[in-house]
């Protein structure tokens, strides 16, 4: 077993979920439909705490949930406090929650509290 070499993925067919996240999903006691989710979305995630651009089709399509399942994972994740929607700034100047409509996909992102809890957790492991 120690000589095995690790599985060699296709580029895009898998997610980096770093151990303190799996941890912070366990401890918010995330769901069934929560998990697929996020894993889904992990294969996205911009260094800026921002998640990229998924549609729920597209979610849909990597975890073999519907649709309505795709959203109750989201409003899940929401609820539990681990992702947000993103603050934009309008044309007017005034800030205002993303929201999606036609021709565009709002934003998320991790909350400031996940985030850290993430890096905090990938800092010790890197120092281990």
């Amino acid at each position: 077993m120690g000589n095995a070499n690790y599985v060699r993925y296709a580029p895009g067919s898998y997610s980096n979920i770093p151990t303190g996240f799996v941890r912070v999903l366990a401890e918010k006691k995330v769901g069934r439909n929560g998990w697929p989710v996020m894993v889904a979305l992990c294969s996205c995630v911009l260094e800026n705490r921002m998640i990229g651009r998924m549609l729920a089709a597209s979610i849909s399509e990597r975890t073999g949930l519907s649709l309505w399942q795709v959203a109750r994972g989201m409003a899940e994740l929401r609820n539990k406090g681990i992702v947000m929607l993103v603050i934009r700034r309008a044309e007017e100047g005034y800030r205002r929650i993303d929201r999606s409509n036609t021709g565009h996909v709002a934003r998320y992102c991790f909350t400031s509290e996940v985030w850290n809890k993430i890096e905090t957790e990938s800092d010790l492991s890197e120092n281990a």
